[in-house]
């Protein structure tokens, strides 16, 4: 069992020596008033706390006052399960789980696993755990109720569009997760999806990167969607794939102005390949280092939704008295000098409809392409480049006329598509393409023209616009029978 919630604080993590805590006058001051605190508490206190009650809550407490989530103490099963899980091995059913409120949804189903071999898929709500219900729970609440020692069954109510609910028991097991998947897809596109930074990354990533070039592959699209990080030195290697030798990937920088720099091994050759990352709000930490050397060298399109904004470095400490500390030592620095902590990294084309964002990562690869958006209006379907979307709003129809929606159409043709929330405005581009949308006004500037909108309409958190204003914007209309198409071309080369 994964969730990418505890992955989000698996951090960028290399280890530090045991060192004697070099206390001054003032921290001795401040470790007796605490042990004395302790010490009357354990004696005279009512409710008779054990000492391990007492100096786990200490830890925590102390810890707590950082306001740091990533610096957290851990027991020996703690670290444990941590370095397991960041490994990819665990004890558990095989799944990876998101958040679908006020459900947690399946995002992966590993192969040859628990969860596999009962039949569970991708996009399955589970409703229930051993008969409790996971609406309102957390991810990590979810989790803990699923997972289990080795051997022991767990049930699942699962939830499936089209069929009742229906339970499965299952039997949890060990299971290891590869760090790395691929495929080659249409246009001889290699497409490579690294789920987590771990020690044998960068290996995994080598020898299917033989296979590419074996095939001749023509681009490449690296995912690092949901990618919750892990070990700085693997980002840096992987890094190395698509950069020459040398090349700073990241430095580190400590409280003291320290600074430490990770360069590119240069091991092999740089691919010289058109690359194209994908990235959204779950990627974090060793991902967003990747993401943001590659487009700091301008080595690759950014193609998704700004990253998750974890850009700090952990060290684990190992500790005398049992367990390990880990422990917020240093902050990152791209190539650029750009600080990524709370603030992320943008992608250079933003597209926020998941399901759009594979299909932009290859136009990104195909430029010269045109990007169609048919919408049949009977309702069985959207296709995007002649590929089926699953996740997709219907054209709606208003006084006469056909409305579609904003975000997902203009996504679907190129643009990037911005909500600005001061002034309820919407920002589209593409290229020297721009709609301002104001939402308020219900109108729109085009091109510097501003055009009146009396068909906007407004569905949940989702804006219609008719097909006429996208005319407006160099988007060719068709409609025969009960489809509707919608089409860019590319702008020509002189």
């Amino acid at each position: 069992m994964q969730t990418r919630i505890i992955f989000l604080v698996v951090a960028l993590l290399f280890f530090l020596p045991v060192f004697p805590a070099g206390a001054g006058e003032e921290l001795e001051r401040g470790t007796a008033a605490v042990a004395e605190v302790m010490d009357y508490v354990y004696h005279y206190h009512v409710a008779r706390p054990d000492v391990d009650r007492l100096v786990n809550g200490a830890i925590d407490g102390l810890l707590s006052s950082l306001g740091d989530p990533y610096t957290e103490y851990f027991t020996a099963e703690d670290l444990d399960n941590f370095t397991n899980s960041l490994e990819g091995n665990f004890a558990g059913i095989g799944v990876e789980l998101e958040g679908w409120p006020p459900y947690p949804q399946v995002a992966r189903v590993l192969g040859d696993s628990p969860a596999y071999r009962a039949g569970i898929r991708e996009k399955d709500l589970i409703i229930r755990v051993n008969g409790e219900d996971t609406a309102g729970l957390t991810l990590s609440q979810v989790v803990e109720k699923i997972r289990g020692p080795a051997g022991s069954r767990v049930q699942l109510t699962i939830r499936r569009g089209g069929v009742p609910d229906f339970d499965v028991e299952l039997v949890r097991e060990q299971v290891s997760s590869p760090s790395v998947e691929w495929e080659v897809l249409p246009g001889n596109i290699g497409y490579v999806r690294v789920h987590v930074f771990s020690s044998r990354t960068a290996e995994e990533f080598g020898v299917l990167m033989q296979e590419f070039l074996a095939r001749g592959i023509k681009g490449m699209i690296l995912d690092l969607r949901n990618d919750p990080g892990g070990y700085l030195h693997a980002a840096a290697d992987l890094a190395g794939y698509f950069l020459p030798a040398g090349k700073v990937v990241v430095t580190t920088v400590d409280r003291n102005g320290q600074k430490e720099v990770y360069y590119t091994a240069g091991k092999t050759p740089a691919l010289d390949l058109p690359l194209v990352v994908m990235v959204n709000d779950m990627s974090a930490s060793s991902a967003e280092v990747v993401a943001a050397a590659l487009q700091d060298y301008r080595r690759a399109v950014l193609v998704g939704d700004r990253t998750f904004g974890k850009g700090v470095v952990q060290a684990i400490i190992p500790l005398e008295t049992g367990g390990a500390l880990k422990l917020t030592i240093a902050r990152c620095l791209t190539p650029a000098g750009r600080s990524i902590d709370g603030r992320g990294v943008e992608p250079d084309r933003w597209v926020s409809t998941p399901s759009l964002q594979l299909v932009a990562a290859r136009q990104e690869l195909q430029p010269r392409l045109p990007r169609t958006v048919l919408f049949n209006l009977s309702g069985t379907g959207v296709f995007v480049n002649g590929e089926k979307i699953s996740d997709h709003l219907s054209p709606l129809i208003q006084a006469g006329e056909t409305c579609v929606p904003l975000r997902f159409t203009l996504e679907a043709l190129g643009f990037s598509v911005h909500w600005q929330h001061e002034g309820h405005k919407v920002l589209a581009r593409a290229g020297d393409r721009e709609l301002v949308l104001d939402v308020d006004m219900k109108t729109a500037v085009i091109g510097g023209q501003k055009v009146g909108l009396g068909s906007l309409m407004i569905r949940g958190e989702s804006i219609y616009l008719p097909v006429s204003l996208f005319s407006r914007l160099g988007v060719e209309v068709e409609r025969e029978g009960e489809q509707l198409k919608l089409e860019l071309l590319p702008v020509k080369q002189e």
